[in-house]
């Protein structure tokens, strides 16, 4: 059977949709769609429940998924191991991580706990949180870096995967100062809904905004903008389009510099932990190595 079956399964159990999954795997949707029936043929079972409006897999397709993901994640692993074995592998690291993280967090981040011998050559996947856990799946990526509310559920399994705490975040609303260098909105004193600049969703972002708000109650917000990525969300805000939930990590700089002000109390703060992913299974001796100064490091 044709390993990439699986990955176009994959991605649609992922994406709940015939035309996102197409539109990932780069093919047209009738053919995405002859390529989940050939798979469905080959298990001899139906995967998919296929409606005029929505996309679910049936009790088959919900047990089949958890083994399609091991199926392709163990056969990377197991081409990595051939090639270390054979002399053939570089030493370097498949690195995912996401875009609010990629831009100022990992690369101080990487210097301080694992400095440049420990790297090698590094290849970094920079991305949405979604696409990101999909190279995981994929065995395009040994290592994911990302936020993650520790209540909220997450899209690798504890059962293939395990996390490291590295470092610790807040997600904090800003908006442009006025020119008084008051925030133009406050989520505390406003009369009505706030202008709010959103996460889409492909973002983790959103996915712990959504968490957190349905726990604790969401903030008067009304839409203005939306982008899956935090620095065109800080842009935004920068140039006063409303109120974005930033990680100070990307944000201090603006923050500093006067050009972000908080728009409510410290209280409406989200605490967020940064970590990193791995699959539980053994990577290469390189990989392992890095592993070990990663657990090693205190954040």
């Amino acid at each position: 059977m044709d390993l990439a079956l699986l990955e176009d399964f994959i991605e649609l159990a992922k994406e709940k949709s015939f035309s996102r999954a197409a539109e990932a795997r780069n093919l047209t949707q009738p053919a995405f769609s002859r390529r989940i029936k050939t798979l469905e043929d080959v298990i001899g079972t139906q995967l998919v429940q296929r409606t005029s409006r929505s996309v679910s897999l049936t009790p088959a397709g919900t047990a089949f998924q958890p083994r399609a993901d091991a199926i392709v994640r163990l056969f990377a692993e197991a081409r990595s191991e051939a090639l270390e074995i054979a002399g053939l592998a570089e030493t370097g690291l498949n690195l995912a991580a996401t875009h609010a993280l990629s831009y100022t967090f990992v690369p101080k981040w990487l210097m301080q706990a694992i400095g440049p011998s420990g790297i090698g050559t590094l290849n970094m996947i920079s991305d949405t949180q979604g696409p990101c856990v999909r190279a995981m799946l994929r065995g395009e990526a040994n290592f994911l870096v990302c936020h993650r509310d520790r209540s909220a559920a997450f899209g690798l399994s504890e059962r293939q995967f395990r996390h490291h705490v590295i470092g610790h975040d807040r997600l904090v609303p800003l908006c442009m100062p006025d020119t008084k260098r008051r925030p133009r909105w406050h989520l505390g004193h406003a009369k009505g809904p706030v202008p709010f600049i959103a996460y889409g969703n492909p973002s983790g972002i959103r996915n712990i905004l959504e968490h957190h708000w349905s726990l604790h109650g969401r903030p008067a917000l009304s839409v203005s903008m939306s982008s899956v990525l935090a620095a065109a969300n800080l842009e935004l805000a920068k140039e006063g389009h409303g109120v974005a939930f930033l990680p100070l990590s990307l944000a201090e700089t603006a923050v500093a510099q006067g050009e972000l002000v908080r728009a409510a109390n410290p209280d409406q703060d989200i605490p967020v932990e940064i970590v990193i992913y791995r699959p539980r299974s053994k990577l290469s001796k390189h990989s392992e190595s890095f592993w070990e100064k990663v657990q090693n490091f205190a954040p």
